[in-house]
């Protein structure tokens, strides 16, 4: 056990927490302590309120080099660092010396909120709940009265409402036994993990610069955009569409010209304009409307609702976000910028932004065309330039190149993919890993599938990222979406090469699927469905180590669940169930966690769908027994047990039971890997004095002074295996320069 001070504090503050992020909210003088509770090494909940001294025994803890515990502990680290020891005279602790039950819980895949938590662990002591109320009380400014000046500040005083402030306190007394009732219950990062945290802060402290002026000048420029296509929409519906923003409207007027339109969702306008006999005004308004649509510049807001004074947005990601390890930002989300459209490769960033900055909208279609010079589509495509390196500094970024394939090829033991990719890393000339692919699916050779053809994107670039951990027409189609692939003309070419044999295998896979309605054969037409569907058996049959490597991790797993305490190991990974987890070692020495493991049992069955028995699929046993007995069901034999555990969903945040299997063991242990592979990187790039200001996904970006390092060193420093990585075929690419962009 730590020798801890875990620790809670109540705040007020007139910034909002919410939209302007804790690092502005912490700078406002405005921000005040309202009181704390603490509990030092597991003794009693004390309480400390502003106008007492720090308590000695804090400051001897502290000055010690003791640690804080505390749930989403970067509050309270930065109400530290910026407001109790600079205002209240605390002592200065550093960052090294916080560590997060949130995070904590995170590794455990347990849920990061206290409340939560407290229900997934069955905690004695729970959050109050009334705590909501007393924050809106206390916390939040209130609204002035009559005979106030309508623009002061004014709050409810702890004074005036003495018996509502009692119990606020007890409400921060109660988060405390909560959080350290749960450190009690939980696993604590391990040193390894611990120092990845710190890291993590030290980034998120550092903060990535905004081009302020470019983004308050296109927000502008935005605006003016929007107000032409309103008028635009008005010419092409004849008034009837006032706004594009009224899509109940536009539907409504182009159904009443004749054609169906269901809603003005992105799916169903993309695939009317590809209609050829849309008529023209109706052409018209659906575009106005597809590029109104554009949400992205909404980045801008927030990048400028949550730069601080020196321009700089800081606390954008949250470690251990993901059950894998991997982080999530938040605020601007830099995970989720848009792709730029294909014609936008190779425009030059500073003319650009000098044209924004003139926020003329009709200026951008004359000097880039009707097309690529909308200026919403612009925005979006330079979304990421508008993070920019300080003055007289720039960035150096490198993104690991397609490190989910090299890891899954590495940890399944695929020795030609292995190989391949070392081959090419050394000498990039030789074929690339999507013509390989596709040459092998389509059984000719890479002289045919030549870096220009076609089908290199189609199959071999969808299949490698759609096909490794276990996916089939779903999971292609899926994929081609994202990638704009068309799917029914690669009927031909693939039916072609395909063997008799995979024909009638799945044809009569798509005939069951369609009786099913089950893997898009209800969506997709036949030709596009058999197209997935050969693709996929002609990738995992290129692949068969990959292939054969989900059932051996789901073997594995289960063998570990049949035999608590006993460690099963399969490929590069180590399974073990004890304290109630089963516990998956990576290569790092690392362990995800699946809560409360458990296996039930599964059949063979057969459906009944009017009257016609379906081809056998795999049902839990007591639902396949409930059903046989009504005869919609008939068992055929048993099968092995489903593996089944505890995690949190990532949509509603709770702890909920989720399904095991090998494709999805495989995923999450990919991912993990990647994410080992992406930490040694950091710490690489930190040692050699390329200080990071972000990540994203699997790469990296530092800000240097100008003149000072090389981009080719950056690069390879950051591949530079550790001892558990030998072999992994690690690479990356990147670029050097004032803004930020997708290389």
């Amino acid at each position: 056990m730590y020798s801890d001070l875990t620790f809670d504090f109540e705040t007020r503050s007139d910034i909002d927490l919410k939209k302007r992020g804790v690092y502005n909210y912490m700078a406002s003088p405005n921000t005040q302590p309202l009181m704390a509770s603490y509990k030092l090494n597991g003794g009693p909940v004390r309480r400390w309120r502003p106008g007492q001294p720090c308590p000695p025994e804090i400051v001897a803890h502290i000055e010690a080099g003791g640690m804080v515990s505390a749930h989403n502990a970067a509050f309270e680290r930065l109400l530290w660092q910026m407001v109790l020891t600079p205002r209240y005279g605390w002592p200065v602790a550093r960052v090294e010396q916080f560590r997060c039950t949130a995070a904590t819980a995170a590794a455990m895949a347990l849920p990061r909120s206290l409340d939560r938590l407290g229900d997934a662990l069955g905690l004695t002591v729970r959050k109050d709940k009334e705590g909501t109320r007393l924050i809106r009380k206390f916390s939040i400014p209130r609204r002035p009265r009559k005979g106030e000046d309508p623009a002061g500040l004014y709050w409810n005083e702890p004074e005036d409402h003495p018996e509502d402030f009692e119990r606020f306190h007890d409400y921060c007394d109660v988060d405390v036994m909560t959080e350290a009732e749960a450190d009690t219950r939980m696993v604590p990062l391990s040193a390894d993990e611990q120092s990845v945290y710190v890291v993590s802060e030290i980034i998120n402290d550092r903060g990535i610069r905004i081009d302020r002026r470019s983004a308050r000048a296109a927000l502008v420029l935005a605006a003016k955009a929007k107000a032409i296509l309103d008028r635009d929409m008005r010419l092409a519906t004849g008034g009837y569409v006032k706004k594009c923003t009224e899509p109940g409207k536009l539907v409504e007027w182009v159904n009443s010209q004749g054609v169906a339109m269901g809603s003005a969702a992105k799916a169903e306008v993309d695939a009317l304009l590809e209609l050829d006999d849309l008529p023209a005004n109706v052409r018209r308004a659906i575009e106005l409307r597809q590029e109104a649509a554009k949400t992205s510049v909404s980045k801008l807001q927030a990048m400028l609702d949550r730069a601080s004074a020196d321009g700089r947005v800081r606390g954008t990601d949250i470690y251990h976000a993901a059950s894998t390890g991997r982080w999530q930002s938040v605020g601007i989300n830099k995970n989720n910028m848009p792709r730029p459209r294909k014609e936008f490769e190779g425009v030059a960033l500073e003319p650009l932004f000098d044209a924004f900055r003139a926020e003329d909208p009709e200026l951008l279609p004359l000097l880039y065309g009707p097309n690529l010079g909308r200026p919403l589509h612009l925005i979006s495509d330079a979304i990421r330039g508008f993070i920019l390196a300080a003055p007289d500094h720039d960035l150096v970024q490198a993104d690991y190149s397609g490190i989910e394939g090299a890891v899954i090829a590495w940890s399944s033991g695929e020795d030609w993919k292995v190989k391949a990719l070392h081959e090419i890393a050394a000498d990039p000339s030789k074929p690339d890993l999507y013509r390989r692919t596709a040459a092998s699916i389509m059984n000719t050779t890479t002289d045919e599938i030549t870096k220009k053809h076609p089908l290199r994107q189609s199959v071999g670039k969808v299949s490698e990222l759609a096909l490794g951990f276990g996916g089939g027409v779903s999971a292609f189609y899926s994929m081609s979406q994202g990638y704009g692939v068309k799917l029914d003309p690669l009927f031909e070419p693939v039916w072609k090469t395909a063997t008799e044999e995979r024909r009638e295998k799945a044809v009569k896979r798509y005939e069951s699927c369609l009786k099913r309605g089950d893997s898009k054969a209800d969506v997709l037409s036949r030709e596009a469905w058999l197209a997935c569907e050969l693709i996929k058996v002609g990738w995992r049959a290129s692949n068969p180590a990959i292939a054969s490597g989900w059932k051996l991790r789901e073997q594995a797993m289960r063998e570990a669940i049949q035999n608590p305490g006993t460690v099963t190991r399969t490929l590069k990974f180590e399974y073990i169930v004890a304290h109630g987890y089963l516990w998956a070692r990576l290569p790092s020495g690392r362990c995800l966690a699946y809560g409360a493991p458990r296996l039930t049992d599964q059949v063979w069955a057969k459906r009944n769908v009017d009257g016609e028995w379906l081809d056998s699929e795999v049902m839990d046993r007591l639902i396949a027994e409930k059903l046989a007995l009504k005869g919609e069901v008939k068992i055929e034999g048993a099968t092995s047990p489903r593996i089944s555990a505890l995690g949190v969903d990532s949509v509603t945040k709770k702890w909920r039971r989720f399904g095991l299997y090998g494709g999805l063991i495989a995923e999450n242990d990919t991912q993990a890997v990647a994410r080992d592979f992406l930490v040694n990187g950091m710490r690489k790039a930190e040692a050699a004095s390329y200080p990071l200001i972000g990540h994203v996904y699997d790469e990296l970006i530092a800000e240097v002074p100008r003149g000072w390092g090389d981009l080719a060193f950056f690069e390879k420093l950051i591949c530079e295996l550790p001892p558990w990585g030998e072999g992994m075929p690690l690479t990356a690419g990147g670029f050097r320069g004032k803004r930020y962009r997708k290389d």
